[in-house]
């Protein structure tokens, strides 16, 4: 099956994309087109219009700045997985990376696309939301920040305006004695996940976790982070019993549901799982070794 007819418009810069999100009758924003194409050939989406990002080179790249990671709109998958500063800084985003689809769709697809689609089995917005990430998005009234906590609203529904688009995602460059992790189970090569966690924890001087992010994928409406599991943590020494607790309570903050792939007490043990062992790679980057759950 082919698409249906409609006009395609290609910016050169993000000026002008915004132009013609304000001018245009419901545009489609296209940028690596890994979820929009293949709606279009089955015509799950009929756009009138489509605006193509690519040839916007200000969107596209990978940095750090101003005591932040900066991800431009055109930084695709395999960016991240190529970088050697994502995988000497970031860990949670160097185990991301290589576990989103495969090869041809890491080579288009784009991290900010990921986000935008919304999708709850997507990687990249539960690794946002652990780093305490935040959205820019531009439209005719100028940018606006949007906090990862406030950005997904329903499975495929964001803050997002009609006439903005995504420019940026950002986290925080890490501190000193900062790790990070993301574990994602899934049943092959290619597949989205069946359940995800993806943590970030600070130590202070003494050894005591300060600061805890965690951010579930695949097992809610929304991907969404494990607000007690985070509160467990604080102010305990990164153990194997502190984990233990922070996964429990991750399992149960989460509300996956029964499917071919599983029912929903295997996914929210394997939420349990997935949270104690990312933690676990999280405290050993962080400088300290906690010995793994190994089931």
């Amino acid at each position: 099956m082919k698409s249906a007819p409609f006009e395609h418009h290609e910016p050169e810069t993000v000026a002008e994309a915004v132009s013609l999100l304000e001018a245009l009758d419901e545009p489609t924003i296209l940028a690596g087109g890994q979820s929009l194409v293949p709606m279009l050939r089955f015509r799950l989406a009929n756009p009138d219009a489509v605006i193509d990002l690519n040839r916007i080179d200000e969107l596209d790249y990978l940095e750090e700045a101003d005591g932040m990671l900066r991800i431009g709109a055109l930084a695709r998958h395999v960016d991240i997985e190529e970088s050697a500063l994502i995988a000497d800084r970031y860990g949670s985003f160097a185990d991301a990376a290589p576990l989103v689809a495969d090869p041809q769709i890491r080579n288009r697809g784009t991290i900010a696309g990921s986000v935008a689609q919304a999708d709850p089995k997507g990687d990249w917005a539960s690794v946002l939301l652990a780093h305490d990430g935040e959205v820019v998005a531009r439209g005719p009234d100028g940018e606006r920040v949007i906090p990862a906590d406030e950005f997904f609203l329903l499975p495929y529904d964001t803050t997002l305006d009609e006439n903005e688009m995504i420019t940026e995602l950002r986290v925080p460059t890490p501190l000193d004695r900062e790790g990070s992790a993301y574990h994602k189970l899934k049943r092959k090569t290619g597949d989205y996940a069946m359940a995800g966690s993806a943590v970030r924890i600070v130590l202070d001087e003494e050894g005591t976790i300060e600061t805890a992010g965690i951010g579930l994928t695949a097992v809610d409406i929304t991907n969404v982070r494990a607000t007690d599991a985070e509160e467990s943590l604080v102010g305990e020494r990164p153990s194997k019993e502190a984990f233990k607790q922070a996964g429990e309570l991750a399992a149960e903050q989460s509300h996956p549901e029964s499917d071919e792939h599983g029912d929903a007490s295997y996914k929210e043990r394997m939420v349990n799982v997935l949270t104690q062992r990312a933690l676990a790679d999280a405290a050993e980057r962080a400088g300290l070794v906690v010995k793994r759950v190994t089931a």
